[in-house]
């Protein structure tokens, strides 16, 4: 029975392995992944709080649910034109821009005042994370190792699911904040997006082509 628990972990061990020198490229792209996630993950957990608090709409919920229904309307005509795209020129162009465009999404939110401010933000952002998401997993699978795909793409979907929980540890650092200042947590979970985006667009420079 010992025998057995242990061959059983020493498969989950082998699971997670990832050879640091072979496969740097990978790990780059785990990370950025992980932070463009962690950035879309922090928006939807707490865009309800930043329009009542900082934006002050009327009907908060309501402007929220919007944002949401905006993002995901530009995600949807994104996502297909984004992969034909990145078929024609490349994966890196059209990630790393996606990544970018991201966070100019996210500077529209903080400096936005009015409904229809928040909505051109969620728009932006959700067809920066529409071109994302295609391009994204186009890179990951010219990344992957022969031999290992579904290995690799299991690991690809950690990144994702880790950003998204990741991303709610922020939440006390934005109460921290809102102690010395009204809306100023709020302030620096957005500066925090609009970092996860560039950053994790720029990581991926490091990363060389595959096609």
């Amino acid at each position: 029975r010992n025998e057995k628990l242990l061959s059983i972990w020493q498969t989950v061990a082998r699971s997670f392995q990832i050879d640091v020198r072979t496969d740097s490229d990978f790990i780059i792209f785990l990370i950025s992944r992980l932070l463009v996630f962690m950035a879309l993950a922090t928006i939807q957990t707490f865009a309800l709080f930043y329009l009542r608090d900082v934006v002050g709409l009327a009907n908060p919920a309501t402007a929220t649910a919007d944002l949401l229904i905006a993002a995901g309307i530009g995600m949807l005509l994104a996502v297909y034109p984004a992969g034909r795209l990145s078929d024609k020129v490349g994966r890196h162009p059209v990630v790393i821009i996606s990544g970018l465009a991201g966070a100019g999404g996210i500077l529209v939110l903080f400096l936005s005042a009015s409904y229809m401010a928040v909505i051109a933000g969620g728009i932006i952002i959700g067809t920066a994370t529409g071109a994302f998401m295609s391009s994204n997993w186009a890179l990951a699978t010219d990344l992957l190792p022969r031999g290992e795909e579904a290995r690799y793409l299991g690991l690809t979907n950690i990144a994702t699911a880790g950003g998204a929980a990741l991303a709610r540890l922020i939440g006390p650092a934005i109460d921290y904040f809102n102690r010395y200042g009204a809306g100023l947590g709020y302030q620096v979970m957005l500066g925090t997006c609009f970092a996860y985006f560039v950053v994790g667009a720029l990581l991926l420079l490091k990363i060389r082509e595959r096609r």
